[in-house]
């Protein structure tokens, strides 16, 4: 019975969502789908809404739910956003790792100028980053949450 009931409330939340509120979502949760896939961040690019935009559709959503754990799981998306990185940013680390274990790997060459220490403080830098940015969205959904609570 309560299968059903969840149900009727998720099917009537999507008729008082918009179409595109409703695309946003989908699109974004098949990328989380395969978010095993990467290290620490994936890139921007993999998001086919941009993050202000998804932000608007998971606002939307938990406006017109009243279900606690799928609120829950909608905060938990807006902060994934936050592991969502410029591809360059993300390119750059990766080739450097790479640089790394070639030059490693080939007996007499010489050491790419980028050492694993270069390496392991842009990575530092960059989950900092994903931690502020997680942090700011937490702020900001607790934020919303409490205002429409």
């Amino acid at each position: 019975m309560g299968g059903m009931r969840r149900r009727d409330q998720k099917l009537s939340r999507e008729r008082k969502m918009s179409t595109d509120h409703q695309n946003i979502l989908r699109d974004y949760l098949s990328v989380l789908k395969k978010r095993e896939t990467f290290g620490m961040a994936m890139p921007l690019s993999m998001l086919s809404h941009t993050k202000t935009e998804i932000k608007e559709a998971i606002k939307t959503a938990i406006s017109t739910t009243g279900d606690v754990e799928e609120r829950e799981e909608l905060k938990n998306g807006y902060i994934t956003l936050s592991e969502f990185i410029p591809d360059e940013v993300l390119k750059k680390i990766n080739q450097n790792w790479k640089d790394v274990a070639d030059a490693e790997c080939e007996v007499g060459q010489e050491p790419e100028p980028v050492s694993e220490t270069d390496i392991m403080a842009e990575v530092v830098k960059v989950q900092k980053s994903i931690a502020d940015e997680g942090a700011q969205l937490a702020r900001e959904i607790a934020d919303f949450v409490s205002k429409i609570s």
